[in-house]
């Protein structure tokens, strides 16, 4: 569990450099934000359509060739968007790490592989904390490398830093992961009749638990890709403030979420339920989301910015272990394929008219409409089944 911690750490530190300065790179190339939001969403859209395929992948031939595959898939993105000098490079570079982008669902099906149902929130909020971590220490390296001045930022270094990064965690998952998936498992699945990715896709949404956990985080994570896309331009905006900035307001979001996810989430979700947590995490995410929304001052942004850190921390791990639960050991890939899958399309879906209603509506819109949003997502959540509230203590394995 450690190794694919440090892994996944050091994947996400690179990741994280470029998330305060990737508005920056479109705008640099001539284009406005609703090309800049809608350019994106491109990586969620791709990330959408190949998601459920690399779990399915995952099943068949292990988690640790999937996770070496979608890295080195990764570096290279980077690469082609520190050399990008024109919209189309830009494009290019998110497209391709959309479709390569088979290392999350990958992560968290290798945490459901090596834990059991009562530890798996935990397992799961492990994982998340080394997404935290890379969140702290990641914008902030990109913040420092591009500077702190828009006009005069430095891409390239940055981008050089995230594909070398993304390099390291390359050569742990080929050298030092243990595969996850026992050879007996990846037998059964192989000698199963083939059955097309869509076909499992419906049957999995007819199971009406799952079903309504795949909405609750397309809800979520919709919400949060329109802050993520406009967070940026919102803080130039509003508040004049540059990468620098952004990029330690990100690392603050980060320190709250290793803080609940790396060792708070294990003894929460024994108390109360992931159902619980995932109810109290869209409270907080809605009340975030109205404080952003009327912020002026740094006041007003650290206070939003706590609850929307806690709450997306809360709901995340949360809602990744309902999933695993839903799924058993043959087809817990594909289950959380799907499950990103439809987390991709939400970040295709915030984007896409997260540019035009911020130009044409105001810049704190898009934060209206992301706390509208909690309102429909919430009575999901408190639509789920009962055995979906129990304490883990109280939940039969499957």
């Amino acid at each position: 569990m450690m190794i694919l911690f440090l892994i996944v750490f050091v994947d996400l530190v690179g990741f994280g450099i470029m998330v305060p300065l990737l508005p920056f790179y479109v705008e640099r190339v001539g284009a406005g934000p609703e090309i800049i939001t809608i350019t994106l969403g491109l990586y969620s859209l791709f990330q959408f359509i190949a998601a459920p395929i690399w779990g399915k992948l995952s099943d068949k031939y292990g988690r640790k060739p999937i996770l070496a595959w979608a890295l080195s898939g990764f570096a290279v993105s980077y690469l082609i968007l520190g050399f990008a000098d024109s919209l189309w490079m830009v494009i290019a570079s998110r497209v391709f790490g959309g479709l390569m982008a088979g290392n999350i669902s990958a992560a968290f099906a290798y945490v459901a592989d090596i834990t059991t149902p009562e530890t798996r929130a935990k397992g799961m909020g492990m994982v998340g904390a080394a997404f935290g971590l890379g969140f702290i220490f990641g914008p902030v390296i990109g913040g420092v490398l591009a500077g702190s001045d828009i006009e005069t930022a430095n891409f390239l270094l940055p981008a050089l830093v995230a594909a070398s990064l993304t390099c390291v965690a390359l050569l742990g998952v080929i050298f030092v992961l243990p595969e996850s998936l026992s050879q007996d498992i990846r037998d059964q699945i192989r000698d199963r009749p083939k059955v097309p990715v869509m076909t499992k896709i419906r049957a999995a949404l007819n199971r009406r638990a799952l079903t309504l956990i795949v909405l609750i985080g397309f809800g979520v994570t919709m919400a949060w890709a329109l802050l993520e896309t406009t967070l940026a331009l919102w803080a130039n905006s509003v508040m004049n403030l540059g990468p620098r900035d952004i990029g330690l307001l990100l690392a603050y979001v980060g320190v709250i979420s290793v803080i609940i996810q790396g060792g708070m989430i294990g003894p929460l979700t024994k108390g109360f339920g992931e159902k619980i947590l995932v109810a109290v995490a869209v409270c907080f995410l809605f009340s975030g989301y109205g404080f952003l929304a009327a912020a002026q001052d740094w006041a007003f942004l650290i206070i939003s910015m706590t609850l929307l850190a806690i709450g997306n921390a809360l709901a995340n791990p949360s809602l990744s272990s309902l999933v695993s639960k839903e799924a058993d050991d043959t087809e817990r890939g594909a289950i959380l394929g799907v499950y990103q899958g439809a987390s991709s399309l939400a970040r295709v879906a915030g984007p896409m008219y997260a540019g035009l209603v911020f130009v044409q509506l105001g810049p704190a819109v898009p934060f209206v409409i992301a706390a509208v949003c909690m309102v429909p997502t919430l009575v999901m959540v408190l639509s789920l089944p009962r055995d979906a509230s129990a304490p883990v203590a109280g939940n039969s394995a499957k």
